[in-house]
């Protein structure tokens, strides 16, 4: 059994490289358009996605305040470029591992906080991600009559099941039979009610949520724009198809069987969003893009932020430092 846990991942992640890579082969033409990217909208999508790493940590940082740990400007930020480069070689988002070594080692933060923060943090993505969704999909079906239900269904039932412990959260979930749901559903729960605590905090974490989408619904439009993509019936590729696209590819990216879902996030999008009037091979195109110019942004401030976080954990060990108590949280 433990075989079985640790090699369907690496099967999985095989059999979508060589999916992706037989239609790459099999459709090579329709790709020769990535040579052609401008390198202006190159340095524009790369800008946006420094944007979404930092805000990536001030999310981190709102979290941590409702424990009683504030984080500074460059840790935060460290954080998030270590855990999203983790994440890109590591299944299961394998980099909040590194963040929940980290905010022990430096912090003293208690791993049970942390997983109950992580879960409030997909908790709350959730919702904001789905609710989204459905609303841009009734704007796009209200202004070019096309519609997925299938599509419309997976979001509806994401909103309905995060919602559920957020507006009618339950006593105990010890009425729920399967052990392992059983626990998940402690830890979200007591995360929830940790942070819900606080208004301020509910508020910022929604704000971020919608914000992070925003832009990377902004960078996705820019992808599209950079290649002069038009749908199938001849218009170009607006904001609002761009947003209902990622926002297809966010939800696919809690899929995390393989690192970064690598191939399961390109698989979903090529054959969800083609009643967005976006073909398969545009899909992979700016899928592919998209994670090549992330990659990019990564590697340019791994450096950075691994000297910093190395510093931080260095004034923590020689005891010059003043990290803060494993206090209960406010």
């Amino acid at each position: 059994m433990p075989f079985i846990r640790k090699s369907f991942p690496i099967a999985v992640f095989l059999a979508c490289a060589f999916f992706i890579y037989s239609y790459v082969r099999d459709n090579l033409s329709d790709f020769s358009v990535i040579l052609k990217i401008s390198p202006s909208y190159l340095l524009l999508i790369g800008c946006v996605w420094l944007a979404l790493l930092i805000v990536n940590g001030l999310f981190l940082n709102a979290l941590t305040i409702s424990f009683g740990i504030d984080l500074n400007f460059f840790e935060y930020f460290s954080i998030s470029i270590i855990t999203s480069f983790g994440n890109l070689f590591l299944p299961m988002k394998g980099g909040a591992g590194f963040r929940a070594v980290y905010l022990k080692s430096r912090h003293d933060f208690d791993y049970t906080y942390f997983m109950s923060s992580l879960a409030a943090n997909y908790l709350v993505v959730l919702i904001v991600t789905s609710v989204a969704a459905l609303g841009c999909m009734a704007l796009f079906y209200i202004s070019s009559g096309m519609f997925s239900l299938p599509v419309a269904l997976v979001f509806l039932g994401v909103a309905v099941f995060t919602s559920w412990p957020v507006f009618f959260p339950p006593s105990s979930p010890e009425w729920i039979a399967v052990r392992w749901v059983r626990e998940l559903t402690n830890q979200v729960l007591s995360g929830w009610n940790i942070i819900r605590k606080s208004r301020k905090t509910v508020v910022r974490l929604l704000s971020l949520s919608a914000l992070n989408l925003l832009l990377y619904s902004a960078v996705t439009w820019l992808e599209f724009a950079a290649f002069h993509m038009k749908d199938i019936r001849g218009n170009e590729i607006g904001f609002l198809q761009a947003a209902i696209f990622s926002e297809i590819g966010g939800l696919s990216f809690f899929i995390g069987i393989t690192p970064a879902a690598f191939g399961i996030k390109e698989s979903v999008l090529m054959f969800s969003s083609q009643f967005l009037g976006i073909t398969q091979s545009q899909a992979l195109t700016v899928s592919l893009v998209d994670r090549a110019v992330s990659v990019v942004v990564l590697c340019l401030f791994f450096g950075f932020a691994s000297l910093y976080i190395n510093r931080k954990l260095g004034i923590k060990n020689v005891g010059t430092g003043s990290p803060a108590s494993s206090a209960p949280p406010r």
